[in-house]
């Protein structure tokens, strides 16, 4: 569900929710996505991703964002997040890259999302768990 297209992830959990809410709820808990970086990664493990993922992923994770408002602030995270230096390089190579398809932004955001991943079974970094936030 993780990596799964965001409107099939969608689909799944409406399903889901007409069968069973508790479980629904359960499975949006278990779920990280990019747009969950804000509110499950700390500011000061942003670094660690960066140094982490591929640049040319990242520039089009981040670009990906542009315009989605719920993925923005995500986008917007991880920029405040590291040195202002590198958030402005980061944001002309954002520029220079121009818009970015559905599909190769989402293929990036997952690319991004497996990096956390890796990184938090590798112990590197701990992800923030949500109480009761039904939109995970």
């Amino acid at each position: 569900m993780n990596i799964s297209p965001s409107l099939t992830r969608e689909d799944v959990l409406r399903g889901l929710d007409e069968v069973d809410t508790t479980f629904a709820q359960a499975v949006r808990k278990a779920i990280f996505t990019f747009e969950h970086i804000p509110k499950r990664v700390l500011g000061r493990d942003v670094p660690k991703l960066v140094r982490t993922v591929e640049q040319n992923t990242l520039v089009t994770a981040l670009a990906a964002c542009f315009g989605k408002p719920e993925m923005e602030e995500a986008s917007e995270f991880i920029l405040a997040n590291m040195s202002q230096r590198m958030a402005q390089g980061l944001r002309e190579e954002m520029a220079a890259l121009g818009t970015v398809k559905d599909k190769v932004g989402e293929e990036a955001h997952n690319a991004v999302v497996s990096v956390i991943r890796d990184l938090e079974a590798a112990g590197e970094i701990v992800l923030a768990q949500e109480e009761d936030d039904s939109s995970l």
